[in-house]
């Protein structure tokens, strides 16, 4: 009798895991189906397809204790971005507790909904972000801060996003605080930028740590002195062209340079670049002519692609 109330039991358990499982492939959920996901399913919900929500909907997942995904969503009004915001963060430090991957556009009311959220936001398709406090909400977060899908970025905007501090504190749970072991800075990330205005690059120039611009593939020198200002890391590794006039500004950059998108590189930019005095990387030559080489030789901390040392 006992062996039998045990396998129905488990039988029951699996059926109702297996019917969570069927509700997050679904493209539409309804309010009790979202209630009943949330009973059912323990720790992190994943919807793949899901691509529209209501408010009560959206009430009903928030309450999931566990890292939310819904990256599949294309739209998101006021109502549910304010229902979702009430989500709490998830236990596990360094990941994103709820994400919004598919959005690439957000109103005014909706992402001041979001800016109400307190755990750890991703937008990862986001074109424009023009709304002051979700930039203040994103630039307070934890973590890499990741916003590869902006196409365009204002200076006041930029200046708030260059405050992050990222991975060394964790203020998005008030009263914690969480360090890394290897006291790693913030990173700042943007890979769909073609370009920068000047303002701009002086607004994240200020920015602490790692910051990486590889959506740039040209870079006028006077955007390069802004960028050159930045006391981090700086990352161009879209560029695949350098002229001896950006490289001049860029060689005064204090910290690291990563241009390890250009495959060649003229000689009067080896020169200048030989001034630089930290690491600088150039792993993605595919030629090095003698007297370049001979050029690089000055730097004291150049890393090279292993059959061009």
């Amino acid at each position: 009798m006992k062996r039998t109330i045990a396998l129905l039991f488990t039988a029951t358990l699996l059926l109702s895991t297996a019917v969570a499982q069927d509700l997050t492939t679904l493209p539409k959920l309804t309010a009790s189906q979202a209630e009943e996901l949330v009973t059912k399913r323990r720790g992190n919900l994943t919807f793949a397809n899901l691509t529209t929500l209501t408010p009560e909907v959206a009430t009903a997942l928030a309450k999931q204790e566990g890292i939310l995904t819904l990256d599949s969503l294309t739209t998101l009004s006021p109502e549910e971005a304010a229902a979702l915001a009430n989500h709490k963060p998830s236990t596990n430090f360094g990941t994103a507790d709820l994400s919004l991957g598919g959005l690439q556009t957000l109103s005014p009311e909706t992402a001041a909904a979001l800016a109400t959220h307190r755990g750890a936001l991703a937008l990862r398709s986001l074109t424009t972000l023009d709304s002051l406090p979700l930039a203040k909400k994103l630039a307070a977060q934890w973590g890499e801060l990741q916003l590869n899908g902006l196409t365009s970025l204002s200076p006041a905007i930029a200046e708030v996003l260059a405050t992050n501090e990222g991975v060394l504190v964790d203020r998005s749970r008030p009263g914690v605080e969480q360090r890394r072991a290897d006291k790693a800075p913030s990173i700042l990330r943007f890979d769909r930028l073609t370009a920068l205005a000047p303002e701009t690059a002086a607004a994240l120039a200020k920015h602490q740590g790692l910051l990486v611009l590889n959506g740039l593939t040209t870079l006028p020198p006077e955007v390069a002195t802004a960028l050159a200002k930045h006391n981090g890391t700086l990352v161009l590794n879209g560029l695949t062209t350098l002229s001896p006039e950006t490289a001049t500004v860029l060689a005064t950059c204090s910290g690291e340079l990563v241009l390890s998108g250009l495959p060649t590189l003229p000689l009067a930019a080896a020169k200048a670049l030989a001034t630089h005095r930290n690491r600088l990387y150039l792993s993605g030559l595919t030629t090095l002519p003698p007297e370049v080489r001979t050029a690089l030789r000055e730097h004291p901390n150049v890393l090279l692609p292993a059959g061009l040392r």
